[in-house]
């Protein structure tokens, strides 16, 4: 095994257990998806995404391993396409309630959860309390909650640069996912196929955007764009998207550090 590997599914029992009591002591689960992303993407682009925050995430902490990405996820609103696969909300719960309680018992300290599937976080967000207070004893389980209003400065600078407005950009197969893409599996997307779905600015303006997530719930993401964008790829550059991914791990770090130091803190003041 490499020195810099963060798989844990590329390791042996062995090599896990060294790492941890060699330091890394946190570990990094993203929860994704399988799902349609429009006619230029495959089907698992949010599980390439989830593992390249997740390993890019490990190798900023320096002391964390990156855990098997979970999928499916929770897609109804995406099964009017072929290909999309979702579990029941109640089924979702229980396999990442599960997960964590299984990567809690190999001696990590910190679990941080993190969504690259969009209609997972809420989700994620209500049963946090109640995985952390099952582990509390054993580990502290974090969550990098995304904020689908505000996006970070950074990345709205390399909009801006390449002239990208927040609705070409999109949530879902647009600009940012497909320049991601782009920059972490070209063999996988097609640009001849590369299309403008729902681009009307009004759709994302951060007063309205939740409301769109929820219409989409509620009707399916096939009512509100029929190829499944939702934003624009046609102009996704391979050098954005390395940017972006960058950006998002940097932003992602940050937060994680923030609060596994605001728990360590609290802990020395209970203890």
């Amino acid at each position: 095994m490499a020195n810099d590997e963060v798989l844990m599914e590329r390791m042996s029992w062995r090599e896990i257990e060294e790492a941890i009591a060699g330091g890394k002591t946190t570990v990094i689960l993203a929860v994704a998806s399988i799902e349609q992303h429009g006619p230029h993407l495959p089907t698992g682009t949010d599980t390439y995404l989830g593992y390249a925050l997740a390993e890019g995430i490990a190798h900023e902490l320096g002391n964390a391993l990156v855990a098997p990405v979970m999928r499916p996820g929770l897609s109804e609103h995406h099964l009017d396409f072929p290909g999309t696969v979702t579990l029941t909300q109640g089924t979702f719960m229980k396999v990442l309630e599960e997960y964590c309680i299984s990567l809690a018992g190999h001696g990590f300290k910190d679990i941080v959860l993190i969504s690259s599937h969009g209609g997972n976080s809420d989700t994620m967000v209500a049963l946090l309390p109640r995985i952390a207070k099952a582990l509390k004893d054993r580990c502290q389980v974090h969550m990098v909650i995304p904020n689908i209003r505000e996006q970070p400065a950074e990345i709205e600078e390399i909009y801006r640069e390449y002239g990208i407005s927040r609705a070409q950009a999109g949530v879902h197969s647009g600009f940012a996912e497909t320049s991601m893409m782009l920059a972490l599996h070209p063999e996988l997307v097609d640009m001849d196929k590369a299309e403008e779905g729902r681009a009307d600015e009004a759709f994302y303006h951060p007063d309205r955007i939740k409301y769109s997530q929820i219409e989409s719930f509620v009707y399916g993401v096939r009512s509100q764009s029929p190829n499944g964008i939702l934003g624009d790829a046609r102009s996704a550059r391979p050098e954005a998207g390395r940017r972006l991914l960058d950006a998002r791990i940097k932003q992602a770090v940050e937060e994680i550090r923030k609060m596994i130091s605001v728990a360590q803190e609290e802990m020395k003041g209970t203890s």
